[in-house]
């Protein structure tokens, strides 16, 4: 008999256990979110994923994305799971490591600002993608989350990559060519504008040109100096291998000075990478 009894607590306790899992979705559900556009995005994402989970009989993952929705609503940061949180198949840890690695740099590069739908979304499928490879039974729910990753991922990528500089208002006969950061090479953008400018100096026989280097507000000020220096030095090499005399090519270093977009100190702003050519008479 006191086995029966013992057997009916057990049964009991478990029944309760039951019986509280999958309460969070509950409270989820009464949030309205507040915060940044990021934050009601990923409580929204994370909201969705609890009601699937629940759904689906997963009681205690829908309550951990439950909480992570109530979270973000509150305008909290929310980091993506943590690896060590699911069993996952050995041959598979290498591939969601890095793909952790991918979000959490992104989200530190400025992608919840940049791209906040698709940065939240990325988010709520990498925690999919880890929760269906520990359970590694159903192959095509396991695509479905990573390739939902992979493809908020490229859209965030592709929001944070450098934009080419803009068109800038020159005088006449003036032309400017850009550089990459730190780098006082001659990139393919600036080869075609060269060509240019050898070609007008063939057609002004004699002409004299100035060419004045210029770099953003990062790094040292004597540094930058240096490199300006290299850099219209980079332009003049390459317009003699073009025919210009080098007599010809007066070469100044500016460094930070007369930036083309006014920054704080330590901004890598790429039109202020700049070597401005100038023909005089």
């Amino acid at each position: 008999m006191k086995g029966f009894w013992k057997f009916c607590v057990i049964a009991l306790a478990a029944a309760t256990v039951a019986a509280c899992a999958g309460t969070e979705l509950q409270e989820a559900r009464k949030m309205q979110p507040t915060g940044s556009p990021y934050n009601v995005e990923l409580s929204r994402g994370y909201l969705e994923y609890s009601r699937e989970e629940y759904n689906e009989g997963d009681y205690e993952e829908s309550d951990f994305a439950a909480l992570q929705s109530i979270a973000a609503g509150k305008g909290q940061s929310v980091a993506p799971a943590e690896i060590g949180r699911y069993h996952l198949p050995g041959d598979k840890v290498g591939e969601l490591t890095a793909a952790r690695q991918r979000l959490v740099a992104a989200q530190g590069k400025g992608g919840p600002s940049a791209a906040p739908s698709d940065m939240a979304r990325a988010q709520v499928m990498f925690d999919c993608w880890m929760q269906e490879q520990e359970e590694n039974r159903q192959p095509w729910d396991i695509k479905a989350c990573r390739d939902g990753f992979m493809a908020a991922m490229g859209r965030v990528d592709a929001a944070l990559a450098p934009k080419a500089p803009a068109p800038v208002a020159m005088a006449p006969g003036d032309y400017l060519v850009f550089f990459d950061w730190n780098k006082a090479n001659i990139t393919p953008e600036a080869a075609s504008i060269l060509d240019k400018v050898a070609a007008d100096a063939k057609k002004m026989a004699g002409a004299k040109i100035v060419a004045t280097g210029y770099t953003d507000l990062s790094g040292s000020a004597d540094y930058n100096l240096g490199l300006s220096e290299r850099r219209a030095e980079a332009v003049k090499a390459d317009l003699v291998t073009m025919g210009v005399p080098a007599a010809n090519i007066t070469t100044i270093g500016r460094g930070e000075a007369d930036p083309l977009v006014p920054t704080a100190d330590g901004v890598r702003e790429p039109q202020n990478r700049r070597v401005q050519i100038q023909f005089k008479k």
